[in-house]
């Protein structure tokens, strides 16, 4: 009894701890600054399945037709305003620069509908409908700001994370490449998606010391709560995208300079391109948690969901990658049309 009464204690401490954690990471601790900017923060709500979903989004004042369209997905537990403030409106920042619209949206009761089967929020138990919700957010933004269909992109932190591979899975057409984090593939038996098998164009983020989802696979813990089931490794999700492009060759691996002043931590780039323009890449962040890659450092968050690699700004470091699929597929066509 005794035995049985000290794990309970110790379940609910850990419980604590994370919920603590996730509290001080989103709303608390080091919030930053709202930086001045010249769009406008909308929110708006889309007819969905017989449900009412929610987003906020944000128009930078220079959008043109054929602007890039990027969905910014939060995590579990989360909402859409948390992954503003959690990237330090970074987004909007560079939507100012470079013209692109930035989307936060909310899954159903703080969840998405990721591919993992087992999962026992409500998203999930509801089977939510999340890849017509995206769809719908995609025409919204076709019909009123004339975006291209060709420039859409996904990037999310743990459940927003898986959240992008469903994306990617299920709908490889309406999504030009995508950037999760924090998240690895579902193994087989707890895999609960469509694959297209149609080649995506994937950049991964995972850190070595993330205790949540095992980089090297495994079980997905939060306070244990196990239903979220196994994955697979980080070198084995992105060697799926990897095989699906085609690509046989071995990675270009490049270490990304040492920047932070901590030499507990660092990052390291494996890059594959196909023939057919498809670019995947895995970021290894040694020392790195259940985090995204920034600059901005916070020893609460980094004592519950472990280190932070700062020698990347995760948020520039997506846009480039979104840039390099931009680039590199426009480079396969003029070969094509000119050989």
């Amino acid at each position: 009894m005794k035995k049985i009464l000290k794990w309970f204690l110790y379940l609910l401490m850990t419980l604590l701890l994370i919920v603590a954690g996730l509290y001080f990471y989103f709303i608390y601790l080091d919030t930053p600054a709202q930086p001045d900017t010249n769009g406008e923060l909308k929110s708006a709500q889309l007819p969905v399945d017989g449900l009412d979903r929610d987003f906020i989004y944000y128009i930078p004042e220079n959008v043109k037709p054929n602007a890039a369209l990027i969905f910014v997905l939060h995590g579990s537990m989360s909402k859409a305003e948390h992954m503003r403030v959690g990237t330090a409106y970074g987004y909007e920042t560079l939507a100012d620069k470079e013209g692109f619209i930035v989307v936060y949206p909310s899954g159903y009761e703080n969840h998405w509908n990721d591919c993992r089967g087992g999962a026992n929020y409500t998203a999930n138990t509801k089977n939510i409908d999340d890849p017509a919700f995206f769809k719908a957010m995609i025409a919204y933004f076709a019909e009123r700001y004339a975006i291209s269909r060709q420039r859409v992109y996904a990037t999310g932190l743990s459940n927003g994370g898986h959240m992008a591979y469903r994306l990617a899975f299920e709908l490889p057409n309406e999504f030009a490449a995508i950037a999760p984090m924090a998240a690895n593939i579902p193994v087989a038996e707890s895999f609960d998606c469509q694959r297209s098998n149609q080649p995506v164009s994937v950049a991964i983020f995972n850190g070595t010391e993330d205790p949540i989802n095992p980089f090297n696979g495994g079980v997905v813990d939060l306070a244990g709560n196990v239903s979220r089931g196994r994955v697979l490794s980080a070198q084995e999700s992105v060697e799926y995208w990897v095989k699906l492009a085609g690509v046989n060759s071995a990675p270009f691996i490049q270490t990304v300079p040492e920047l932070d002043g901590n030499p507990n931590t660092s990052i390291s780039v494996q890059a594959w391109s196909s023939e057919e323009g498809v670019l995947v890449r895995l970021y290894t962040m040694q020392g790195s948690g259940h985090v995204m890659p920034s600059k901005l450092h916070n020893k609460i968050i980094e004592l519950f969901m472990g280190g932070n690699a700062g020698d990347l700004d995760g948020v520039a470091e997506v846009w480039d990658f979104f840039q390099a699929v931009e680039a590199e597929r426009k480079s396969v066509a003029i070969e094509r049309v000119d050989p």
